[in-house]
């Protein structure tokens, strides 16, 4: 048994460097690096050609007479260096430059200028505009050779860094999905718990929460709130987890008191999702105590009325009644999709918020395709 544990460790070890060797993997699989040369004098061209091309002879060399013709291929095509002569007619060096450095996939990318030892001011201002370094005229094979040679190694452990870094980034993503996915998953079991001993409200928590959702894109609120909206909303009846069964499943009218602790399921909701680290559940938290509010202020627990309610508890309270009344429970049969509709109407500005009514009505279509596919 041990021997098998032992074993079975090995490929474990072996992903701690994975992502350093996906980079270096990447950065030898990638593309043959490409060197850009502009010089306007066709000699003094050949020769930088021919010295770079003796640095490494799996380079790609490409020699342009003028900036505007290296310009516009540079547009689409990529380069790891560039060489570019100063005095130029048209486009001199320092303009080239600042125009390359312009242009996407270039802010990183080597550049050196050629120019003569009385030209320091030049320098000053090609440094200015993203000169990475210099050759001066006459020019030296050694140290062209050499300078070439350290800034294609340059961007070429940039590119390994970048590699990396985009891999790490792409693992942080899935990770944080991962993170995210198992959050709202847990949401939803906590939002079913409070609905586990009804054993007739079926898909009801899902329902209600894309049901929540579709009024709330409606209302015209941003994407990010309307997720918090769908995933916070199953939580609404967790309170009633704290309600005896003899009230909460009691097929006839409850007697006033009776009703009163079914009353307390919004704050003992409340009180099981207040003071939450994660912000679906300190909204869900808020949706559980305010949910049964009501806009003209005859609701509980607090009579809260019209804008005093929470938005996203005024969207619930639609959703969940809608649900409600067409859902067989204990203590009543389904109502047609009419009479649920006739009631949301009439109660609108009297229950509901008549905004929520509006835009619940105006995704009708929506909401029925819902409930068709989250069938009981």
């Amino acid at each position: 048994m041990n021997k098998h544990k032992q074993k079975s460790a090995k490929p474990r070890q072996s992903t701690n460097v994975e992502p350093y060797e996906n980079a270096r993997r990447l950065s030898v699989l990638r593309r043959r690096r490409h060197v850009v040369i502009v010089d306007d004098e066709s000699t003094g061209r050949t020769i930088l050609e021919m010295l770079v091309r003796k640095i490494d002879s799996d380079l790609q060399v490409t020699g342009f007479s003028s900036a505007s013709k290296a310009l516009e291929w540079l547009k689409t095509n990529p380069a790891d260096m560039i060489i570019t002569d100063y005095r130029m007619p048209e486009i001199n060096g320092v303009e080239f430059i600042r125009r390359v450095r312009g242009m996407s996939d270039f802010e990183s990318v080597p550049i050196m200028m050629i120019t003569v030892v009385s030209e320091k001011s030049v320098r000053y201002e090609a440094l200015d505009a993203g000169a990475t370094a210099f050759l001066t005229r006459p020019i030296d094979q050694i140290e062209c050779s050499t300078s070439c040679r350290n800034l294609l190694k340059m961007q070429e452990q940039q590119s390994i860094i970048r590699d990396k870094a985009d891999w790490l980034a792409r693992q942080v993503d899935v990770a944080t999905q991962q993170i995210v996915s198992r959050e709202r998953e847990t949401l939803l079991r906590l939002g079913l718990a409070g609905e586990y001993r009804d054993s007739d409200t079926g898909n009801h928590v899902l329902r209600m929460a894309k049901y929540s959702r579709a009024i709330a894109e409606e209302l015209g609120i941003a994407k990010i709130e309307c997720d918090d909206i769908e995933y916070a909303a199953p939580m609404h009846d967790i309170g009633k987890i704290g309600i005896p069964d003899h009230i909460l499943l009691k097929t006839g009218k409850l007697t006033s008191s009776e009703w009163e602790i079914m009353k307390q399921h919004t704050v003992f909701g409340h009180n099981i999702l207040s003071n939450s680290q994660s912000r679906y559940i300190q909204l869900g938290s808020i949706i559980a105590l305010n949910h049964h509010e009501k806009f003209d202020g005859s609701g509980y627990p607090s009579g809260l009325q019209g804008q005093e309610i929470p938005l996203e508890a005024r969207i619930v309270a639609v959703a969940d009644v809608f649900d409600a009344l067409v859902t067989k429970r204990p203590y009543k049969k389904a109502w047609t999709d009419e009479q649920a509709l006739n009631m949301l109407e009439l109660e609108s500005g009297n229950h509901f918020d008549p905004e929520c009514v509006n835009a619940f009505f105006n995704r009708l279509d929506d909401i029925f395709q819902i409930r068709a596919e989250l069938t009981d």
